[in-house]
């Protein structure tokens, strides 16, 4: 038996493997359209969804959706079903703005006494004052915030939030008369026992009755835009909406994100070109 130096034998052991390692693949960024496609569609643990599962999906849906079984859907059931899904993310959204309330009360809460007091809450104010004179163009920070968020909850952080929360007289402006009457206004309704001070409970009560009232006010457009969807799915206008008609907006949705044509979507589809056709023909 021919014998092998040590070291030879051990360099020939560490060399080995990485003579058959291949380099590694990074996998290609998902475009937006398909990203958005797969977070609603694909199953857990899958990257990919094809038109055979979308159409089963969408099939399943409209079986859902047809509460009375006649076979058809009309406008009341294509707005309950849709409505019954916005209200989980309702429900979601208006959690997580709670879970928050206790995280912006501790900032406002300098002294960490449990209590804000009207000089801190003021001191508040200037800092948001200040923050809108020197940054007035969030609008597009505005639009995408509310994108992910279905209530659509302002903020001061915008420009755009910043007028839907101070702007009283609608003008397009806000002044600073305007928003320390918005802010007095404020304080003085969060204070429900009057005492001059905001106490988590009292802080988080003033919150909540907002978000309902956003709530309610969101609910109520997003049935008003599913009427209308309604209406443009109805192609004959009987009222009656059948699977082929339903079925035609989910093509739609299907082939935009499908933009590379090859009947799946995935990381391969790159990002639609606005206006142009998909890859397979259609719009």
């Amino acid at each position: 038996m021919k014998n092998v130096p040590l070291t030879a034998a051990l360099l020939a052991l560490v060399l080995a493997p990485a003579a058959h390692a291949q380099p590694a693949t990074k996998a290609p960024p998902v475009s937006p359209t398909a990203a958005a496609f797969l977070a609603q569609f694909a199953t857990e643990g899958t990257d990919s969804v094809s038109w055979a599962q979308f159409e089963a999906f969408r099939k399943q849906r409209y079986t859902d959706t047809d509460r009375n079984q006649d076979g058809h859907v009309d406008e009341q059931e294509y707005v309950d079903e849709y409505l019954q899904r916005f209200d989980v993310r309702l429900a979601d959204a208006r959690a997580g703005h709670l879970r928050q309330t206790d995280t912006r009360f501790k900032a406002l809460d300098r002294d960490g006494n449990g209590a804000i007091s009207r000089a801190e809450y003021d001191a508040a104010g200037e800092r948001t004052w200040a923050g809108y004179e020197t940054s007035q163009n969030a609008s597009q920070e505005t639009a995408g915030a509310s994108s992910r968020d279905p209530l659509k909850m302002p903020t001061s952080h915008t420009a755009n939030g910043m007028l839907e929360l101070y702007d009283r007289n609608q003008d397009g402006a806000v002044g600073r008369e305007e928003f320390d009457a918005v802010r007095a206004a404020g304080f003085a309704a969060t204070d429900a026992d009057g005492n001059g001070t905001l106490s988590l409970a009292e802080y988080t009560a003033e919150f909540s009755g907002r978000l309902e009232q956003q709530r309610q006010r969101v609910r109520a457009d997003a049935a008003r835009q599913a009427r209308v969807r309604f209406a443009s799915l109805d192609e004959d206008t009987d009222g009656r909406m059948t699977f082929a008609e339903y079925q035609l907006s989910g093509k739609r949705m299907f082939d935009r994100a499908d933009s590379n044509g090859d009947g799946v979507v995935d990381a391969r589809d790159p990002e639609p070109v606005a206006g142009a056709h998909s890859a397979n023909g259609n719009r």
